[in-house]
């Protein structure tokens, strides 16, 4: 089936008030080469016109998507209840998100439900806000160009980003954690979180992955049979004393001098080799050992760390450690 062309990517429906945020976005949207609808772009087109007939036109079928601006001042405005109406009417006809909502504040729209995801605009400046509009409509492209084979697209889909939020349980937004998606065949990605929290992500061949999230300031967290279509956020809990690290075949922890070595044996059994740390008081090594179960290290300056580990395939290991207390 031949895709619509759209005159717009995306036409913005707002209240005149927050007309300063918007033409903000719409400008950052045009310096990036996205179709926008704003009408003091259109200002030439739109003389003269039945503007009734042409805007229910617009957002109606020639937008590939409408960010309907949702605030107290927009439920109050006639024209901008009638380019509502105009969106949910298209919105019936389409089996995909057409009308992409963005909040200013809490105000309920008619016929917009509470379980409709949106973007929360308060703490985005407009260029942000136009990057993820970009980044939603090139990923629907990518989808829609390699539609025309599915069995194409499974094997070998159009690479896109995937990008994974961290924040604590207060909202504050964690940089420098340390991210691994590791295949189903065992194979991996590895990134790091920026300082609005934010790691990306190429992702070009679909697969199911298991998320392993490390921070020193932050026990380890994992997350199982991953499909990265959409963005997500994870929020993490800090745990006084905890940190976690992931491990490439071998590695340093911190809080102890050496360098530890996990191997699976032949067996199966899961084991560890220590440079210059005793195990467990001085037990011989390789040690075996179970996730989820606590293991005793000690350094040769008597540094002693309580270790965990977490997950354990292929050379990839997510381990939890803590300072022992006295």
């Amino acid at each position: 089936m031949k895709n619509k062309n759209y005159e717009y990517d995306v036409a913005l429906s707002f209240a005149g008030e927050n007309r300063a945020y918007v033409e903000e976005v719409a400008n950052s949207l045009k310096i990036r080469g996205i179709k926008v609808f704003y009408d003091l772009f259109e200002e030439t087109n739109l003389w003269g016109k039945n503007l009734y007939e042409y805007l229910s036109e617009i957002y109606q079928n020639r937008a590939k998507y409408t960010v309907l601006f949702i605030s107290g001042f927009y439920n109050q405005k006639l024209w901008t209840n009638h380019e509502r109406v105009s969106m949910q009417a298209r919105a019936f006809q389409e089996s995909r998100e057409y009308i992409l909502p963005a909040r200013f504040d809490d105000t309920e729209i008619p016929g917009i439900l509470k379980t409709v995801g949106y973007i929360n605009l308060t703490d985005r400046t407009p260029d942000e806000f136009a990057g993820l509009i970009e980044k939603k409509i090139k990923k629907d492209q990518t989808f829609l160009k390699s539609r025309w084979s599915k069995i194409s697209t499974l094997i070998n889909p159009k690479p896109y980003i995937f990008t994974i939020k961290i924040e604590s349980e207060s909202g504050e937004l964690i940089k420098n954690a340390k991210i691994v998606l590791v295949a189903n065949n065992l194979t991996y990605l590895e990134g790091f979180t920026d300082e609005k929290g934010l790691a990306h992500f190429i992702i070009r061949t679909r697969k199911l992955y298991t998320a392993l999230i490390a921070h020193p300031e932050y026990p380890g967290v994992m997350f199982k049979d991953l499909n990265p279509k959409e963005d997500i956020l994870i929020t993490i809990e800090k745990t006084k004393g905890s940190g976690s690290t992931i491990l490439n075949k071998s590695g340093e922890i911190p809080l102890i001098s050496g360098r530890i070595k996990p191997v699976v044996k032949s067996n199966k059994v899961l084991s560890l080799y220590a440079d210059n740390i005793a195990i467990e008081g001085g037990v011989h090594q390789p040690y075996d050992f179970e996730l989820n179960k606590s293991i005793c290290l000690e350094d040769n300056g008597g540094n002693i760390i309580h270790l965990t580990f977490r997950f354990f395939q292929g050379r990839i290991a997510l381990v939890d450690y803590c300072k022992h207390k006295s």
